[in-house]
């Protein structure tokens, strides 16, 4: 098919286009599913599982789940969340990964085939649909490894840096500066910030992963990425942590604790990831009204 033709454009304007993009998100939801579950460190596997074998089995009894057993969404509800075999429930979080990923996806897809850049190549606007969906993968998987565990593993930042710095070579607006320069402000802002926090208390704040995170953020969207995903990370952090950690304090007060407010920890890497996903919505607007940043 001629790839200016009005009838290509047409399909990748069309629903089914938006709807294979999210049961791409799905798929890829999935193995976020298994991502998320294998590879963070137990006492059993201090450097994680691999995420390859075994296959996917079940949690309680290790019976192999058979693959019409593991698709996104249907098999769930199919099986009414829980395994043919022993009944174990499985958590709903799987469903929540899988359908934020499908979302996630779609949005992506909307936004680089559809919104922005009507005129480039089909073949253009698809490689930064590619790009998106990958980045929105990796700060899926951050986010809820970074929830259950407080880490943001270097297994994923470390590739993920040097790989979406190379995948931004690839758009026609990026040169060699844009992510280097981006992943250098990202690792480095953490690094001063936490640095600077631990000679004043004496205790540790922000942990060095988060800056592995914005380093990943900056390497693929740049500078400007890594200043707005710290401001918006900051501010629903404010907002979200004082309400968990009021909800948090109440419960410990009713439990007879003295657990200092302060001292509670809560992962930071969940919102710069939802900060950074933001940007990539937001970052044609702000072009639009703050042009002298873009110049």
């Amino acid at each position: 098919m001629d790839p200016t033709s009005p009838e290509l454009e047409a399909l990748l304007r069309g629903p089914a286009a938006h709807a294979l993009a999210a049961i791409l998100g799905a798929l890829f939801g999935s193995f976020a599913n298994v991502c998320i579950y294998r590879w963070p460190p137990t006492d059993e596997h201090p450097d994680g599982r691999s995420v390859v074998r075994p296959g996917s089995h079940c949690g309680a009894c290790g019976t192999p789940i058979r693959w019409y057993d593991n698709i996104p969404f249907l098999s769930y509800f199919l099986l009414r969340g829980r395994c043919r075999s022993c009944k174990a429930t499985f958590s709903p979080r799987y469903l929540l990964v899988e359908g934020a990923t499908a979302i996630l996806f779609a949005a992506v897809y909307h936004l680089d085939v559809v919104v922005l850049s009507p005129f480039d190549p089909p073949s253009v606007r698809l490689l930064r649909f590619g790009i998106a969906a990958a980045f929105v993968f990796v700060m899926v998987v951050i986010t809820f490894i970074d929830l259950d565990h407080k880490l943001i593993l270097d297994k994923v930042t470390f590739p993920a840096i040097p790989i979406f710095y190379g995948l931004s070579l690839f758009l026609p607006e990026n040169d060699w500066r844009h992510g280097l320069v981006g992943a250098v402000v990202g690792y480095g802002v953490i690094r001063l910030v936490s640095d600077g926090y631990y000679l004043l208390t004496k205790r540790h704040g922000l942990g060095y992963g988060d800056g592995k995170l914005l380093a990943v953020v900056g390497a693929y969207l740049g500078w400007r990425a890594v200043v707005v995903s710290l401001f918006l990370g900051s501010m629903l952090g404010a907002v979200i942590g004082s309400i968990a950690l009021t909800v948090s304090r109440r419960k410990q007060g009713a439990a007879g604790d003295d657990v200092p407010l302060r001292h509670v920890e809560i992962p930071f890497g969940p919102f710069l990831a939802a900060a950074a996903i933001a940007y990539a919505f937001l970052e044609p607007w702000l072009r639009l009204h703050f042009a002298v940043l873009y110049t």
